[in-house]
Order: structure tokens, then sequence, then C-alpha cells
């Protein structure tokens, strides 16, 4: 069976806006479109992909396609810049993103840089901020977005904005009621990103000295994942709220009470003070655009 990309890529976008209309836009096509390629995807596979409701809903096997999606989409990026502008002398641009950036503004981004960068070539790394602010200080990056970064001399800093994180629930586990305690949260599977990440640390850091915590943390090093894995009701993790937002307003999941507020996360936009690349404050002005636009950051 071969499926129809520009389908599977209207249904990708209807899935992550939960809009034809939205998506009608983001692909510079019309809602009827959009509407006939879904539906002459549905057909192919023999199954419904959303629920036609007031708001889009994606049904079980909907949700599980997006994943699949996804990685055509970012394949068929990589294609286009690996391969398409793979002669030597377009000028590379490097950029990362922290996860959690990635998840909610990472298609926006490229499709602005893309638009406007249209003779660069756009290389893009996702990876915790430890892990980026390494490469940035190392000159393996040119702008990174960043989430509470360790400090490195020769990285300038921006402060894009601040972001909400709380231990997150389905609520099937029970944790809705009232104040949790420690031995609460332990007899959950605890999800989180292998350190050294601010997620690791401070999962590790809320449920210190607790010697059960080494049997119930779980690891993933895919920020995605724990999110569904969460939405599932799978397991708890302490996750910026912005990427569950439409889940916390629909009683999907709910934050976990726990007497202790978690610290916000200072997110920044971070370049190497050696960099001359000229065009860095253009790309740190399209990412502020991009984060207002999205939310991303309070």
């Amino acid at each position: 069976m071969s499926i129809n990309y520009p389908a599977l890529e209207a249904f990708y976008w209807a899935a992550q806006l939960r809009s034809f209309n939205k998506a009608a836009d983001r692909l510079n096509i019309t809602q009827p479109t959009i509407s006939y390629r879904i539906r002459e995807l549905e057909e192919q596979l023999g199954v419904p992909l959303f629920l036609r409701k007031r708001q889009l809903v994606l049904t079980g096997e909907g949700d599980a396609l997006v994943r699949y999606a996804e990685q055509m989409i970012g394949i068929a990026r990589n294609i286009d810049a690996n391969i398409r502008t793979r002669n030597t002398r377009l000028p590379t641009l490097r950029v990362g993103v922290v996860d959690s950036f990635a998840v909610i503004g990472l298609p926006c981004l490229l499709d602005t840089l893309d638009t406007r960068f249209a003779d660069t070539r756009i290389a893009i790394t996702v990876n915790t901020s430890h892990d980026l602010a390494k490469q940035l200080s190392e000159g393996l990056l040119d702008i990174a977005v960043l989430s509470t970064p360790p400090h490195y001399e020769n990285i300038e800093l921006e402060l894009l904005g601040l972001q909400e994180v709380a231990w997150l629930a389905h609520p099937k586990l029970g944790l809705d009621a009232g104040i949790m305690s420690e031995t609460d949260l332990l007899h959950q599977r605890i999800l989180a990103t292998p350190a050294p990440s601010n997620l690791h640390l401070l999962t590790t850091s809320s449920l210190r000295g607790t010697v059960q915590l080494a049997l119930r943390l779980n690891y993933c090093n895919n920020l995605n994942v724990i999110v569904r894995m969460v939405e599932a009701g799978s397991g708890i993790g302490i996750l910026p709220t912005r990427l569950l937002q439409e889940q916390l307003q629909q009683g999907k999941v709910h934050v976990v009470r726990t007497g202790r507020d978690l610290p916000m996360q200072e997110v920044f936009i971070g370049c190497n003070k050696g960099s001359k690349l000229g065009a860095l404050k253009r790309i740190t002005s399209m990412i502020r655009e991009i984060s207002i636009e999205l939310a991303y950051c309070k």
C-alpha cells in the first residue's frame, strides 16, 4: 500500500491544530481539499481518524498515525535539507531546540526558516538543554532554545520567558483527591527524561530521600512519548503544563497537588558569543514571535 504524502500531511496538521480550516491555512490550500485528502486517507486505511464533533478529536487509530506521520514529515524535511540543498556552497544555519519547544513550535519554526532563508540549509538539532548548551559552547550550533541551561562563559543568553511545570496525571489514577504525599506518588510509575536533564533533576529533587524512587522511576529520552504515556494514564511525571494544555482544560489530565510548588523554568535563546552570523538577531526575533503566537512561555 502506497500512502499519499499530501493526504498524510493534511492529516498531520489537522491533528496538530485540531481544525481543518487551520490546517488549510498552514498548507496554503482550501478547507475542502483538506477534507478530501483526509477522507481519502481514511478510505485507504479503512479506519476513521477523527471523531468529527464541535472540535476535532483523534480516534485511537488517528492517535497512532500521528506518530508515524510526524516521522515521515521529518524524513521528508531531511531529504529536502540534505539532498536538494547538497550544494556545499550554500550557507548552513545550525539551530538547536529543547525537546519541549520541539513538541510545540518546531514545525512552525521550520516553516518560517524555510521561507525567510530559502537559500540556506537549515540543520535542526533536538536535544536536552544540557547537551544543546554544550554544543553551542563548542561552536557546533549557531543558536538554540534552552530551558534552564547550565552556565557557559561563551554563551550569551536572552530570556524568552518562563514555563510552568507540574506533576501531571490521568484522573483514573486517583491522584486528584487533595494533597498527595511522596508515598502516594511512589505508588505510581514515574516518567522522566534521563540525566542530565531538567525534568530528571526536578523529579529526583522533588522525591529526594526516598529509597523507592529508584524502583519507580522510568526513563525515556523522547519527551513526546512521556506526554503520550501520561495522557494515557500509564504513569505520572513532571512536565511543562503547556504541553498538555488542551487535555488539562478538558479534564483528561490534571495537576497533582503535592503541597510544594515547583520552580518556574526559565527559557532562553542562546548564542555563542564568538559567532559572526549576521542573521542571529533576525532569528531571535522569529523565535520570540513564534513563542508568543503559540503561548509557549509566560
